[in-house]
């Protein structure tokens, strides 16, 4: 799965990327006018959105329960369908997908505050949603692996296109974008470790993981609403940036063998 996860988001970022090549190429790096701005957003957005559902379709047959089979390896119980918790994920995908949209819009160049107090919104909506979908899932025992990879693939994806639209808006440095990239460089690095044959070692659990990862949702929001706490900015990105760029050197550590050595064969890695 983690293939059809990296090529799924390779394909969205790179049709996402040709698009953007091509508006910029077609049109001056001027403002754009209104027309030209709502035509690149909702054609950024609907990539992104046509793109998750394209990966929630490929991955439909995880839509059942976690375990639960009369092995260990047997599948939990179906659902007949994706359920409210799953719903409220993909509504978090699109929020990131809007996002997404107006980072295609700011490659033609300077844009009023309006957009990026839009950017800042959505993005900090799609993050204060994280917890509710895992909460809904728990609550109507409605918990299913399709929810799970969805709900790590927008994190993912919106912790990558929320501050690539920060550099492009001017709200961020552009070294914060190391911090989008870290978890695709991670398993970019664990495909060629295994196709190498070189071994590979298990994670242990690390609750730090889900809280480094919810300090830079919590952060990037406010670094992409401009005038707001601008002059504590760098310092906050730069904190927040280095504890998760460390966490995962020393997840590379593990799964490497360079650190512990706790476990064998294939890394155990969220996707």
């Amino acid at each position: 799965m983690l293939e059809t996860g990296g090529a799924a988001a390779a394909a969205t970022l790179g049709f996402g990327a040709l698009l953007a090549t091509e508006w910029v190429w077609l049109v001056s790096r001027a403002e754009p006018s209104p027309e030209t701005a709502a035509a690149t957003w909702a054609a950024g957005t609907l990539l992104v959105v046509v793109g998750l559902c394209a990966y929630a379709y490929a991955n439909a047959d995880e839509n059942v329960a976690p375990g639960g089979g009369a092995t260990e390896s047997e599948p939990g119980r179906p659902y007949d369908g994706l359920g409210l918790p799953t719903a409220v994920t993909l509504a978090r995908g699109f929020l990131v997908a809007g996002v997404a949209g107006i980072a295609g819009v700011a490659l033609y160049g300077p844009l009023s505050p309006s957009w990026a107090w839009a950017a800042a919104v959505g993005y900090g909506a799609a993050a204060a949603l994280d917890a509710l979908d895992g909460a809904l899932a728990r609550r109507l025992d409605r918990v299913s692996r399709l929810g799970a990879r969805l709900d790590t693939a927008v994190d993912a994806f919106g912790l990558l296109v929320a501050p690539l639209a920060g550099v492009f808006l001017g709200e961020l440095a552009w070294w914060y974008l190391s911090v989008g990239a870290a978890r695709y460089v991670f398993l970019l690095g664990l495909r060629l470790r295994e196709r190498a044959g070189r071994p590979m070692f298990d994670l242990p659990p690390r609750a730090s993981r889900r809280v480094l990862a919810g300090v830079q949702m919590a952060v990037v929001p406010l670094a992409l609403a401009p005038g707001v706490f601008d002059a504590w900015m760098p310092l906050v990105t730069g904190v927040a940036a280095a504890a998760l760029l460390l966490g995962f050197a020393r997840d590379w550590g593990y799964v490497s063998g360079r650190v512990g050595r706790e476990g064998d064969g294939n890394a155990s890695v969220p996707e």
